[in-house]
């Protein structure tokens, strides 16, 4: 049987390949969870209450049944692992996401173009006849939303270091078990995640850069907290909706998104105080793009697995008529810390916030349709200017001047266009 038989019949069989390239197996530090917290008694009926309201699959039952049978740590870490964090008092009661804050949106007296409309007006995204060589979810920015795009992310890091944030380079490509002691789902049927082929080694790509930023931490004792890190990465996402809402440049499987990333002392009042002061910075930051938006209190099932308390951001989008998430926060308390061993310089667990500064395909659709003018061009909001050369307007070009892309569709197709012409 000739090599490459035997390992795809060994991966058909289940077991972890690990590539003979020169690289260096990850070495992952040892989870250590508060076990005496999940096997205290009087805590039982609490965590399983956290797990109906989140919508978990876990079982602090099965966790307790373990422990009885004497199973060996391994086997009882394993369960314990798929609980979820424990949710802050705050949002424990909330049946439903609670909204915060609105500010209204001013609709104009000309008639309101959807994104998709305006695009074509500035001859600057292509969003569709993409599958023959990049797939659906994917897109083109050029011209004029190209320069738009690299405006937000210099203008966003230029705030962010502005506000005492230090600038991180972040690697796309991580080890599977980093992305999962995140707490994002890397396996089965639900999983987000692109995984590469094993070939080189165990690798995904990363969904954000809160990801690389947690593994860049992991075993690390931080002396100087809080910690403000940021990060502009590509972010790969295997989204599979099929809702006529998220349509063209709304949700793709690949974007540019600029991450807040705290780190603090291992207590519920210092994440607490990072959480607001993150969602400050990104109200503050629409504010000054003068966006239309509300904040969201979310409810326990929606926070995922890590977080314990989650704020959402929503623009509205006129032209497609709802409500569009921009950005989050979260506060994840200890949850990663202790899948990464992220200490402080008393050897104890740190808390992690994460947020979203500047989502960029979102974040362009909600300044076309809420910016837009009467001929379908982009008022620039004044704080981003300067990064577009002093402009006042985003103007598409005289149709005449856009670059003509014509589709070759069959094998003889020049010879029809000379007989045509």
């Amino acid at each position: 049987m000739k090599l490459v038989n035997i390992l795809k019949t060994v991966q058909g069989l289940g077991c972890r390949f690990y590539s003979r390239y020169p690289s260096s197996r990850i070495e992952l530090p040892r989870i250590q969870l508060n076990l005496d917290f999940y096997l205290d008694p009087r805590n039982t009926e609490q965590i399983r209450e956290n797990i109906r309201c989140r919508g978990s699959e876990s079982s602090i039952d099965m966790v307790i049944q373990l422990k009885r049978q004497n199973v060996s740590e391994e086997q009882l870490m394993s369960e314990l692992v798929k609980l979820p964090n424990m949710t802050h008092p705050s949002a424990q009661r909330l049946a439903e996401p609670r909204v915060v804050s609105r500010r209204d949106f001013a609709a104009p007296d000309h008639k309101i173009r959807s994104f998709e409309e305006i695009s074509r007006i500035l001859g600057g995204a292509r969003l569709q006849n993409l599958s023959l060589f990049s797939g659906e979810r994917t897109y083109y920015l050029t011209g004029v939303l190209a320069q738009l795009e690299q405006a937000l992310i210099n203008w966003t890091v230029d705030t962010l270091t502005a506000k005492g944030f230090q600038m991180i380079s972040v690697p796309d490509i991580l080890h599977p078990d980093i992305i999962e002691r995140c707490g994002m789902n890397v396996r089965g049927e639900r999983t987000q995640v692109y995984q590469l082929d094993p070939h080189f080694g165990q690798a995904a790509l990363s969904g954000t850069a809160e990801m690389a930023i947690g593994g860049y931490l992991m075993s690390k004792r931080i002396e100087n907290l809080p910690l403000k890190l940021c990060a502009v990465s590509r972010c790969y996402r295997a989204e599979a909706s099929q809702s006529l809402q998220d349509k063209g440049l709304y949700r793709v499987h690949q974007f540019y998104k600029v991450e807040m990333f705290m780190v603090t002392k291992g207590a519920v009042d210092s994440s607490q105080a990072a959480l607001q002061e993150i969602l400050q910075i990104e109200r503050d930051m629409f504010d000054q793009l003068g966006l239309s938006y509300q904040v969201l209190d979310m409810s326990p099932d929606e926070l995922g697995d890590p977080a314990s308390r989650k704020f959402d951001i929503e623009a509205w989008m006129p032209g497609r008529q709802f409500w569009g998430e921009i950005s989050s926060c979260s506060d994840c308390t200890d949850y990663q810390a202790r899948r990464l061993d992220i200490r402080d310089s008393e050897n104890k667990f740190c808390h992690t916030v994460n947020g979203t500064a500047c989502a960029v395909p979102r974040m362009i659709i909600a300044l076309c349709e809420q910016r837009q003018t009467l001929n379908g061009s982009l008022s620039v909001p004044e704080v981003l200017q300067p990064y577009l050369g002093n402009i006042s307007m985003l103007q598409g070009k005289p149709r005449k001047l856009r670059p003509n892309l014509v589709f070759v569709n069959s094998a003889n197709f020049f010879e029809k266009s000379n007989k045509a012409s």
